[in-house]
């Protein structure tokens, strides 16, 4: 998926209650301080899409706020059964018992987690942030935003949020105004009752995993690695082994892994889908293996991967 380990499977949307575009538009901080917001008390059903290079995905999203706590349902549509369910803190991933697929990788939600939500605004170091003008997605008009990274070591984003309420509506992942990955609804209904039916899960013989959102993340284990050379920004939000490392600026995210066995099981490899990379490489001196998986371009996950080095010393 688009994001090392489970950061990617909580999907974060942005909505705004009952603020329309006057003749002087809000900034964009004030936009995106209202995604925050709407992450935590707007109520919407709807399907979107999701495009990584040549992975296409379909889901319903079901998100209601009730008694000061978030419920939501994620299902895909398309291929084999999967869904995740969340009832504030606690999160479920289901999936058929049939389905053999990688857990870390079944459920791509696209790049809005609640960690990217949270507080965009105080990235400016990093980022400039504007409204770039309005357009029509969904059936529904939308204010433009651009999130565009003052270097060249981390991605850009268009967003489109809805004039309205300030729902997220489409989202581009950019490279030098190349569009790596897309998220989209096709269908969205906003601040409509929603039925406690449609929070129950549909899949009969299910097998269920408990996820962590990446917010709740710490550096925990001492880890054995560390990468020497980071993009500005960038520090490590968790270390679940001494083997993995978790890397993000607030915005992107990416892991470092390092092969415990003694030689290498791989070749050195880069390669890519849509905004996430994946690069091997060979540790110096030794022959364990480094992978560098994460949504950075190619040179930032090299630069990465070459510095990694022992912290035991």
């Amino acid at each position: 998926m688009r994001r090392g380990a489970a950061t990617l499977l909580l999907l974060a949307y942005a909505c705004l209650p009952g603020v329309a575009l006057a003749s002087e538009s809000p900034d964009a901080s004030v936009w995106l301080a209202k995604m925050e917001k709407a992450l935590r008390e707007e109520s919407y059903e709807g399907i979107f899409t999701y495009m990584r290079g040549p992975q296409f995905d379909t889901v319903k999203v079901v998100h209601e706020f009730k008694d000061n706590k978030e419920i939501e349902r994620l299902a895909s549509l398309n291929g084999p059964q999967r869904e995740i369910i969340r009832n504030g803190n606690d999160v479920v991933f289901r999936r058929s018992r049939n389905d053999k697929s990688d857990v870390e990788q079944v459920m791509p939600l696209g790049p809005f987690t609640h960690a990217f939500n949270q507080n965009l605004s105080n990235y400016q170091s990093f980022y400039d942030f504007a409204v770039i003008g309005t357009d029509r997605v969904a059936g529904r008009p939308a204010v433009k935003l651009s999130i565009t990274p003052k270097n060249d070591d981390r991605y850009g984003y268009r967003l489109w949020l809805d004039q309205k309420t300030g729902l997220l509506l489409q989202s581009h992942l950019v490279n030098h105004g190349r569009i790596l990955e897309v998220f989209q609804f096709s269908r969205v209904d906003i601040g409509e009752p929603i039925k406690a039916g449609d929070f129950k899960s549909t899949i009969a013989d299910a097998v269920e995993y408990r996820l962590a959102p990446m917010s709740s993340k710490v550096a925990s284990a001492k880890p054995d690695w560390r990468a020497g050379w980071l993009p500005n920004g960038f520090r490590l939000v968790s270390s679940e082994t001494p083997d993995k490392l978790l890397y993000s600026d607030g915005i992107a995210t990416f892991s470092v892994f390092v092969d415990k066995g003694e030689v290498s099981k791989l070749g050195e490899l880069t390669t890519h889908m849509g905004g996430t990379v994946v690069i091997t490489r060979r540790l110096k001196g030794s022959a364990q293996q480094i992978t560098v998986v994460g949504e950075v371009p190619v040179d930032t996950a090299r630069k990465v991967a070459d510095s990694v080095e022992s912290a035991l010393h």
